[in-house]
């Protein structure tokens, strides 16, 4: 059996001027920043991602993209407290040479801090913060912040 690989720690921050996204049907517009991050692995296996935070995180893993406008569009993991102490823990088999996209967000709206993201796996993992793009029309403050991106990446 090979040695799994622990990639460096993905470290970001949610904050007041993060992307956020709305629930369908909320009387009051419900805010929830989000961070959207671009995972690329180079081979294929199970990986494990998990949040380390003060705050009660969750993760949802996409397959190739993200719709901030249809949250279950191309959903293929989400957990919200299998880390322990309020954090996500995902395991997911990913395949080499494909994108993922893992969006970390809050169990309550509103919510703001920093938080980081453990990767572990049969290889080192990419992990680069993106801004989800969408075709949606439906106008929104959504894409109205935008944050620059971050590379966290690592060789093998």
């Amino acid at each position: 059996s090979t040695t799994p690989f622990e990639s460096p720690l993905y470290t970001d921050a949610l904050t007041s001027n993060s992307l956020f996204y709305s629930l369908p049907g909320a009387v009051n517009e419900r805010r929830f920043y989000f961070q959207a991050i671009e995972v690329t692995v180079s081979i294929p296996g199970i990986y494990t991602f998990q949040s380390n935070s003060t705050i009660d995180t969750m993760g949802y893993f996409y397959n190739s993209s993200f719709d901030p406008y249809n949250l279950t569009k191309n959903l293929i993991a989400k957990d919200d407290e299998s880390g322990g102490q309020l954090q996500f823990r995902i395991d997911v088999p990913l395949e080499s040479e494909l994108t993922y996209i893992l969006v970390v967000t809050t169990h309550f709206e509103s919510i703001t801090g920093t938080y980081s993201i453990s990767a572990v796996g049969p290889a080192i993992v990419s992990l680069t913060s993106i801004t989800p793009s969408t075709t949606s029309s439906t106008p929104s403050k959504l894409l109205t912040h935008t944050l620059p991106r971050k590379e966290n990446i690592c060789c093998s």
